[in-house]
């Protein structure tokens, strides 16, 4: 079971934060779980609780931010759920994402698709969790070593990009982590467990 500590930042690379994980295999597939503590945009907690199948695809979502709270599912062509006790239906399907300002979902997105492509995602706004609709693209960059605080990793290069917008950033993943994110977040402590990926 790797478990971890990113350093959160802003974008531009200051720090504000950070986000405690661990990761694992379960009955449906993998599951990661985190806790975070940022100041951006006002001090605050949050908790991750994201469940996929063996096949990359979203099981369920919670996320708690102290100021709100969201559930969510897949049935059939609906994401569907509860967001401080309002109910959420948005229109979801196997070739839609999901997407939160947290590098697992960025590790599914890119293991589900392994290849170049432009994706409908909902995205929930930070803090809010307000599902919007948006268009991203994941570009495969190919294998790359990477340097991290905790070591240098072989791992797969990314650049996403939200369509909508001037934001792009190279990402790096190995196995179901993501070891590095350019200007957004860092790997400050890291144990692979058993199962997760190792530094070279």
């Amino acid at each position: 079971m790797p478990v971890g500590r990113y350093t959160v930042m802003d974008g531009d690379g200051r720090p504000v934060g950070t986000e405690e994980f661990r990761c694992a295999p379960g009955p449906a597939g993998w599951r990661y779980a985190s806790s975070i503590r940022t100041t951006d945009p006002e001090p605050h907690g949050e908790l991750v609780d994201f469940v996929v199948d063996a096949s990359w695809r979203p099981v369920r979502l919670r996320i708690d931010t102290e100021s709100h709270q969201l559930q969510l599912a897949p049935r059939s062509d609906r994401l569907v759920g509860v967001r401080d006790g309002q109910p959420v239906d948005e229109p979801f399907g196997p070739e839609v994402e999901i997407d939160y300002l947290s590098p697992c979902f960025n590790a599914v997105t890119a293991r589900r698709l392994g290849r170049t492509a432009e994706i409908d995602v909902v995205y929930l706004e930070p803090v809010t969790c307000v599902p919007v609709r948006r268009r991203q693209r994941y570009e495969l960059l190919g294998e790359d070593r990477v340097q991290t605080p905790v070591g240098a990793f072989d791992a797969v290069a990314w650049r996403y990009s939200e369509l909508d917008s001037d934001v792009s950033n190279t990402f790096w993943a190995a196995g179901e982590i993501v070891v590095a994110y350019e200007g957004l977040f860092e790997l400050a402590e890291y144990d692979p467990g058993p199962r997760g990926p190792f530094p070279a």
